[in-house]
């Protein structure tokens, strides 16, 4: 058919749109035939070939296209003057036949060189237009190549150095060794589209494969079956070992052909052969993995049958990997070594795991940071006191480092000495503010100690810079343990530490930890005090060993915490509240004693909702026996206190027999004038002799208004 004449008016459309790009130049070159263009092609610097006609006859050749390919006959058909490049033949018939033009790139030719008896293999990106006559057929075919090979060979080196860049980046995200390993081969596989295999020599002299990776998902199962199987790549061919065994012991790479047929036959069962059918192993690289002359092992990557054979750069490649593999396994190897070392000082420096008694349930956890923060300065201790009485200790020592776990250790023995010579949380708290002082260390540290009377459903604590604990009625009730705090350890000489009390409820749980439970970058320390509050109300009834590991997988999964965690469970039996309410607690021989003993009582006696005015007169009453106890006695004193119906009767036991006595006559004595105030404002008071010392003792009207 005889295609359409344009007059060139037409390329002055209404709307562009009317007319292509292509319809434009075809009314542009009208009358012009293509020969015309030809000259113009001759000296640019692109080979250009034209064929004509049925037999595609070569009729022009570029000067490029001379040096590159050769002279070629003109007028001689393409499968001749071609005879060398048959794919190309294929090609010009295809756009011939078809009227499509056709593109080849990074197409590998090899081409002969005049200067060199070896001929040159390059990459051409070749291009194949069909040039059409007036009736619009197909009557030859011009084709054009470029020789990208350098720049491809650029390309190729930049997409190495950045895959080995990204290669070596991920390895240095991994610090153990479980971690490097399968990084190592998902990477291999990945990068090479097959399979990755890692073996590594073992203390025992013996090469186990220690991870396999698939860049298939369906086949990783199959791949792991052949993980625990003997190696078999190299007895295909008569060898006496397996090629990885070879490469790890002498530090020789391997290209290798397994023939599957082959390998399949040396399988040790049928199960080992019915998984290499699965496989089709075929193309078979394995390099060292080496620091220095120090060999760790092989790593192999494998293609099935039908994949593309490797080239000697992909064995290249694979030793690169390799050594930036060796290089991530031996900080990785350090790393766990050093690592085991700051577990077991970490261990060495906490104290056993307390077990649960008849009084309290416990359960205690210390969870280490993330990577590189094994070694923290959090620490918990459970400590039993003379009575029955309990303390907690809950603390953390800034930093993450040896120095902050030397420290802790050291502030965790002197609050543990000091607990069991009896002093009380605020003096405790004092002893180890002076011992952190000492130190002139600048990691200030903070602290939770707490002394639980469980039988009497006492808690008396102090809280230096620490956060708050929680305490869970057995209703559900959370209540955070805010108390009059205090500084950290270790800011200020003259710091002291007001004691709070409180009374339980039958079955509370308390909950005392470090803030590397509750707080996270991504996460305020509300959000997570109300996250675990709200876990330890929901899952209340639960055992304390249960409840601490949910505490600890919930809060730090979701999380995603790195900070070390210390954390302690307290749970009081479900037992009746007694009808005689008795609590004891022993005071160290000390002025400080006499306010301690105050501020204990007025809040002891709040918590039993005794009205104010019996609560301030037991208060006063009981800080002068106290104050005068204290000069009498070198080992220390015992403040007692009972309730029962509606008398309060309050106790303080020395070690001293020498008998009190009210104030005489004469103006000046000072002695004496406590007890004048206990005879005056006491409903009745006495002196009970006991076995090494005495007790003075008051009582005073007193009718709660509730009980608990």
């Amino acid at each position: 058919m005889q295609a359409p004449v344009y007059c060139r008016s037409c390329l002055t459309p209404h709307n562009d749109s009317e007319v292509s790009p292509y319809e434009a130049a075809d009314l542009l070159l009208d009358g012009f035939a293509w020969a015309e263009l030809l000259p113009a092609l001759a000296g640019a610097p692109v080979a250009t070939l034209v064929f004509v006609g049925p037999e595609l006859l070569v009729a022009f050749q570029s000067q490029e296209a001379v040096r590159m390919l050769g002279r070629r006959p003109a007028g001689s058909p393409a499968r001749e003057a071609l005879a060398d490049l048959a794919d190309y033949v294929t090609v010009v018939g295809r756009c011939m036949a078809s009227g499509d033009p056709i593109a080849l790139e990074r197409s590998p030719v090899t081409l002969p060189d005049p200067d060199d008896d070896h001929p040159a293999g390059v990459l051409l990106d070749a291009y194949f237009y069909p040039l059409r006559g007036r009736d619009g057929s197909v009557q030859a075919v011009l084709a054009q190549a470029v020789d990208v090979t350098t720049r491809y060979a650029d390309d190729e080196r930049l997409r190495l150095a950045l895959a080995l860049n990204r290669i070596g980046l991920d390895l240095s995200r991994s610090l153990e060794v479980e971690q490097v390993t399968a990084t190592v081969t998902r990477l291999a596989a990945n990068f090479f589209s097959g399979w990755g295999l890692l073996d590594l020599w073992q203390s025992n002299g013996a090469l186990a494969r220690v991870a396999v990776t698939h860049h298939d998902p369906a086949l990783q199962p199959t791949l792991e079956k052949l993980k625990r199987l003997p190696r078999v790549s190299g007895r295909a061919h008569g060898e006496p070992e397996p090629y990885s065994t070879r490469t790890a012991r002498t530090g020789q790479s391997f290209m290798v052909d397994l023939s599957p047929s082959g390998l399949v036959e040396v399988g040790t069962n049928e199960e080992h052969r019915d998984v290499l059918r699965k496989l089709r192993p075929r193309w078979f690289i394995t390099v060292p993995v080496q620091v220095g002359p120090r060999r760790l092992g092989a790593l192999s990557v494998v293609r099935p049958d039908g994949e593309r054979p490797f080239a000697p750069a992909d064995r290249f490649v694979l030793e690169q990997f390799a050594e930036r593999a060796a290089i991530a396994l031996a900080h990785a190897h350090d790393y766990g070594e050093q690592r085991q070392s700051a577990l077991a000082l970490q261990r060495s420096l906490l104290p056993p795991v307390p077990t649960s008694t008849a009084h309290v349930q416990l359960a205690a956890r210390y969870q280490s940071g993330g990577a590189g923060a094994e070694v923290g300065g959090d620490w918990y201790d459970t400590i039993p006191l003379q009575g029955g009485s309990l303390g907690v200790v809950v603390g953390d020592v800034e930093g993450h480092d040896l120095n902050a776990a030397g420290l802790m250790g050291q502030v965790r023995a002197v609050v543990h000495s000091h607990a069991h010579l009896g002093l009380p949380p605020g003096r405790i708290a004092e002893e180890a503010n002076a011992f952190v002082l000492s130190t002139s260390s600048e990691q200030l540290v903070t602290m939770t100690y707490m002394q639980l009377y469980p039988q009497e459903r006492l808690l008396v604590w102090v809280r230096a810079g620490h956060m708050p604990a929680i305490a869970v009625a057995p209703g559900g009730d959370v209540t955070l343990m805010h108390g009059r705090g205090g500084l950290p350890l270790g800011v200020e000489a003259t710091a002291s530490w007001g004691e709070d009390t409180m009374h339980l409820p039958s079955g509370t749980l308390l909950a005392v930890f470090t803030d590397g439970l509750v707080e996270t970058t991504e996460q305020s320390f509300d959000e997570g005090v109300a996250a675990l509050a709200a876990l330890l109300a929901a899952h209340r009834t639960e055992d304390v060993e249960v409840l601490a590991d949910l505490a600890l997988a919930t809060l730090r999964e979701e999380a995603g915490h790195r900070d070390d965690v210390a954390l302690v469970l307290v749970r009081l039996p479900a037992a009746e509240a007694p009808a005689v309410r008795s609590i004891s607690r022993r005071l160290p021989a000390a002025a400080s004693s006499a306010p301690i003993a105050r501020l204990f009582l007025r809040d002891l006696l709040t918590q039993w909702q005794l009205p104010e005015a019996t609560v301030d007169t037991a208060a006063l009453l009981a800080t002068e026996l106290v104050s005068n106890a204290t000069r009498h006695s070198d080992t220390g004193v015992e403040l007692r206190v009972k309730m029962a119906a509606d008398r309060l009767r309050v106790a303080v036991f020395d070690e001293s027999h020498r008998m009190p006595h009210t104030v005489s006559g004469d103006a000046e004595a000072t002695g004496g004038r406590g007890l004048q105030l206990v005879e005056r404002l006491a409903s009745s008071w006495g002196v009970q002799t006991e076995d090494g010392g005495k007790a003075v003792w008051f009582e005073l009207a007193a009718d709660a208004t509730s009980g608990h």
